[in-house]
């Protein structure tokens, strides 16, 4: 018999966003596993994707890094209606990132793909979906005002609080007009493409956001870590 707190995470429509690799590719897998329909978005290299044969997985090409190609999402979510929408995709933001030495094209890019799609993102699929109960967005401590002793990395930090704030918006917004739950997690140091001296696998990851859905209860507007606990803005 299935708990109830397991259907939370089964038969739903989930749309994960740069699922190719890392964190997104095993969400993808493990929301497969439970029986869900993935919506997988990808920057241009698929290869990870294509590998997975699920008749259950929808492949949608979509470089966030221009606003513009986040309307490639209609044609997908207008005949899936979402459940759940994992904000994963993100950018470091290249090697130029410290006062008097900062790409400013990277700036924007990284802007729009860490913090800005998102709110088009939600915007596209609450046009279609009605039952949109959560949406997940994967930042990072590292984006904390308060966190921060270090100074320097403008890019990925300045995105990543960008990210935060909108994160704390959303909540407010979407609770109160389609009674959708918004919160932020971050995973902590996981070895990825974007973070190859991280100390926890992406498997071990996936699951724990799976866990904290199945668990979900008065985590609108938060910031939490992997084990639930508060994290400060």
């Amino acid at each position: 018999k299935v708990s109830e707190s397991e259907n939370v995470v089964r038969n739903k429509n989930v749309l994960i966003t740069g699922a190719n690799s890392g964190i997104g590719l095993a969400l993808t897998k493990r929301f497969l596993d439970f029986d869900n329909k993935v919506i997988a978005t990808y920057k241009q290299n698929n290869e990870n994707l294509l590998k997975i044969k699920n008749q259950k997985l929808i492949l949608c090409e979509c470089d966030q890094s221009n606003i513009k190609n986040a309307e490639n999402l209609n044609e997908y979510v207008k005949e899936n209606t979402v459940n759940i929408i994992i904000n994963n995709a993100g950018v470091w933001g290249g090697d130029k990132q410290n006062f008097n030495n900062i790409n400013y094209e990277d700036f924007v890019s990284a802007s729009n793909i860490n913090a800005i799609s998102i709110i088009r993102i939600c915007e596209i699929v609450l046009k279609y979906s009605k039952n949109l109960n959560s949406v997940v967005n994967i930042t990072s401590q590292y984006g904390s005002t308060d966190h921060n002793t270090t100074g320097r990395d403008y890019i990925y930090k300045g995105t990543k609080s960008v990210m935060n704030s909108f994160s704390k918006n959303l909540s407010i917004d979407l609770k109160r007009d389609y009674g959708t739950n918004v919160f932020s997690v971050c995973p902590g140091r996981v070895k990825t493409k974007l973070n190859p001296g991280g100390v926890l696998n992406s498997d071990t990851v996936a699951l724990k956001i799976i866990n904290i859905l199945k668990s979900e209860n008065n985590l609108n507007g938060k910031f939490i870590d992997l084990n639930k606990n508060e994290l400060t803005w």
